[in-house]
């Protein structure tokens, strides 16, 4: 009886402890990420690296023209590498990788590793290392017309199977 007391009065404890409570797209959980603009004078861009640690890459918004990108996003942490497909397809300044990628934060410490690989002649290259402070991170604002869409979207979903487009139009009213 008296184990039966203390196994109830353990479970909720461990259980609550065990658990760990997220909500998905709080507001400010979701940053736009972009490289800093360090780049010297001649210096092309010829591959940028980025490696997140407790943290999921949602979207990419941007990718450079005639580059290939390779990404992995798996939890706690993941990870982007680009390179351009031709060497004509380098670029020499950083706006290609300003607000490039949108990145949620999953808990602390949420960490940014990345590089970027620069040449002047396409002979020698040179790595750049960018740390956690240095990125440029920008909090997203909450689009109400996409959640707007959303909730329509699962409250119709039971009652008919409407096509995008109705569900676009009827969230432009």
């Amino acid at each position: 009886m008296r184990a039966c007391k203390l196994t109830l009065c353990l479970l909720p404890a461990l259980a609550f402890g065990c658990a760990q409570f997220r909500r998905a797209g709080t507001p400010g959980s979701d940053v736009l990420v972009s490289f800093p603009d360090h780049l010297r004078q001649g210096d092309q861009v010829v591959g940028f690296e980025l490696h997140i640690r407790n943290g999921t890459i949602l979207a990419v918004d941007t990718v450079p023209r005639d580059w290939v990108i390779r990404m992995l996003a798996e939890w706690p942490g993941s990870e982007m590498r680009g390179v351009p497909n031709h060497g004509a397809s380098a670029f020499q300044d950083m706006i290609p990788l300003k607000r490039f990628v949108t990145v949620h934060k999953d808990r602390d410490p949420f960490e940014f590793m990345g590089s970027v690989v620069v040449t002047t002649d396409f002979i020698t290259m040179r790595t750049n290392l960018v740390r956690t402070g240095d990125f440029v991170l920008e909090a997203v604002a909450p689009n109400p017309t996409v959640q707007r869409v959303a909730l329509r979207l699962k409250s119709e979903r039971h009652q008919r199977q409407a096509p995008v487009a109705d569900l676009w139009r009827a969230s432009r009213r």
